[in-house]
């Protein structure tokens, strides 16, 4: 979907099987229930650059005979991303320990410049955009948790997500062969959701990890607008038409679903030097049926033609992930490796290039630290 992998370098090494660790200030975004097994003060900054490369053939679908398309190979534009993450952990009392955390646990985006003029060109007005495809999702979680040693081996933990999200989806469609349909739009909204977890530390070599995310509602504010680009023509006796841009904008109103999570985590450690850990998600994206803009001022574009809302089909599916970790010390150094299968929640019939998670995710992952 739009999920990212994890935050913070060691876990993510280890391929997000953590939950049944979580021994780092990190475990308020894995589960925050280790939290109470800390006993220092500390505070962890972080960051996740990422340069996607996605590339999409429109051949045998009905995108490659539109006008402006060809059954060949397109590539995304490429764009350096960063994603920062801040943990800050108060462990000075015996049982009852703080941590405050900042992080994007969801974030995306993809740009094309697809649609190519025909041949000869069609003339149309100034401002046609060059990136006609486009879309920037991210969602910033300010998170606040608490843990609670209840036993000297179980501990529980929940973390209030204050989401703060921002979208920018740029699209195109057609109104007829010649004369496309732009649409831009950008929103930025607040919503809440939160996490819960349990730690077991079930013997001295194994612990047992429970941990689950709430859904949450994004509501988003902003504006759209929507225009309809017709080409300049001239008729039989020479008489010409000048191309057009017919539309407008609006403010905008919507809602972004984020789906919730249950997951199982395990930790064995081997030896002192060696730990093994496997872990288990289930993601609800099928939250993600449609997504509505409501347009309160609705945008003519042609006669007979008004837009007051704009329906995006998802219809995304419910995924699972398997995550296998492993961190070995050797003297002063801690390697570490892991892999995750992860399900793409995304049906062929509603696949867009825009969002690019297209397919099962088989991830090899390494890390080192000290």
């Amino acid at each position: 979907g739009f999920a990212l992998t994890g935050v913070d370098s060691r876990s993510t090494s280890m391929a997000g099987a953590f939950r049944g660790l979580a021994d780092d200030p990190s475990a308020m975004y894995w589960n925050p229930a280790g939290l109470g097994f800390m006993n220092e003060n500390s505070i962890a900054l972080g960051g996740t650059f990422i340069l996607p490369t996605v590339k999409w053939d429109p051949s045998g679908t009905a995108v490659a005979t539109k006008p402006g398309y060809s059954a060949k190979e397109y590539q995304a534009n490429k764009a350096l991303t960063m994603f920062p993450s801040v943990f800050a952990t108060m462990a000075s009392s015996p049982r009852l320990k703080y941590g405050l955390a900042f992080y994007v646990p969801y974030g995306l985006g993809t740009t094309w410049d697809a649609f190519k003029l025909f041949s000869p060109p069609l003339t149309y007005v100034a401002g046609f955009p060059e990136d006609e495809m486009k879309s920037r999702i991210a969602v910033m979680d300010l998170h606040p948790t608490v843990a609670y040693q209840i036993m000297p081996n179980l501990s529980v933990g929940a973390g209030l997500s204050v989401m703060f999200g921002a979208i920018d989806i740029d699209q195109i469609k057609f109104a007829n062969p010649y004369a496309p349909i732009t649409s831009e739009l950008t929103g930025v909204g607040v919503g809440f959701g939160g996490n819960l977890g349990l730690l077991y530390k079930a013997t001295e070599f194994l612990s047992i990890g429970l941990a689950g995310k709430l859904p949450a509602n994004i509501s988003l504010e902003g504006d759209a607008s929507v225009y309809l680009w017709t080409p300049a023509t001239q008729d039989s006796l020479g008489a010409v038409t000048p191309a057009m841009k017919l539309g407008g904008k609006s403010d905008i109103e919507a809602t972004l679903n984020i789906p919730a999570e249950l997951a199982i985590g395990f930790a064995y450690k081997v030896s002192p030097i060696w730990t093994v850990s496997l872990d288990y998600a289930y993601t609800m994206w099928d939250r993600l049926e449609t997504v509505t803009v409501e347009m309160k001022d609705p945008i003519a574009i042609m006669p007979g033609l008004t837009v007051s809302e704009s329906e995006l089909i998802l219809n995304w599916e419910n995924t699972s992930r398997i995550s296998l970790g492993t961190e070995y010390t050797l003297g002063c150094n801690k390697l570490r490796a892991g892999f995750f299968f992860d399900q793409t929640p995304i049906p062929e019939a509603t696949q867009i290039p825009t969002i690019s998670d297209v397919g099962n995710k088989y991830s090899m992952n390494m890390g080192w630290g000290r």
